[in-house]
């Protein structure tokens, strides 16, 4: 509901915002024991999962900072995790060049799919509707259908470090290590325009369209926040 965000740091650590005043409200602290690469958060704000560099990823709970569930199942680090559209299914990323789905209603150990076509490292996921949307660092921009059972890939020749939707859902934003951003439509895969000028060349950035689907917005690895209009592809 934007009263409130949540930053996950290589200090093992998450922390909750109040992105008005600066202040800290709480800290969450234990379970990782390296890096907290990810944190993806319910609809209902009630709970969030994080991941990181030890391979496992958590649920937790808000309120109470306690974890709810541990899932494991990777062979290396956990990059990305995103909730399905009706929560009930959890998706994660992982340097094992898999994507693996967990079902959030019942206490399985195992998870009920894996996505395996990558072949490097997954980066970031996410999900809309039906489909499942991954970026790999082979370059693969790769989207399943899960009603229809199709696989439709895009290879864009470099590693993909952040993928989102714009509101329509109409168009896919996707940020590559060789500081371009491009916007491509969902369903042909055409690059539509492309956006430059921030630093993106070592680590995941993450990039999204405002609320209104007319400006990019970016951060950058030399600490810089870029935005560009959506439409001309100039800096703002």
């Amino acid at each position: 509901n934007g009263r409130y965000f949540m930053s996950a740091s290589q200090d093992k650590s998450l922390k909750l915002w109040n992105p008005l005043s600066g202040a800290l409200v709480k800290t969450y602290l234990g379970p990782h024991n390296q890096e907290v690469t990810d944190v993806a958060i319910a609809e209902d704000n009630a709970k969030f999962l994080s991941c990181g560099g030890d391979k496992d990823f958590f649920q937790w709970d808000v309120t109470t900072a306690q974890v709810i569930r541990k899932f494991v199942g990777h062979d290396r680090k956990v990059n990305a995790l995103a909730f399905g559209p009706k929560q009930d299914v959890a998706l994660s990323a992982s340097n094992d060049k898999s994507v693996r789905i967990w079902d959030m209603r019942t206490r399985s150990r195992n998870a009920i799919q894996t996505l395996r076509d990558a072949t490097d490292s997954m980066l970031c996921v996410v999900v809309a509707g039906d489909e499942i949307v991954t970026g790999s660092a082979d370059g693969g921009l790769r989207r399943y259908d899960v009603r229809k059972g199709q696989l439709v890939a895009d290879q864009l020749l470099q590693p993909i470090g952040s993928i989102s939707f714009s509101n329509d859902r109409e168009c896919i934003l996707v940020s590559t290590l060789d500081h371009t951003i491009r916007l491509m439509e969902r369903e042909t895969g055409t690059v539509l325009a492309s956006y430059k000028g921030h630093t993106n060349q070592r680590f995941k950035v993450q990039s999204v369209l405002d609320p209104s689907d007319a400006f990019v917005v970016s951060g950058s690895e030399d600490g810089r926040a870029c935005v560009w209009d959506l439409v001309d592809a100039g800096s703002v």
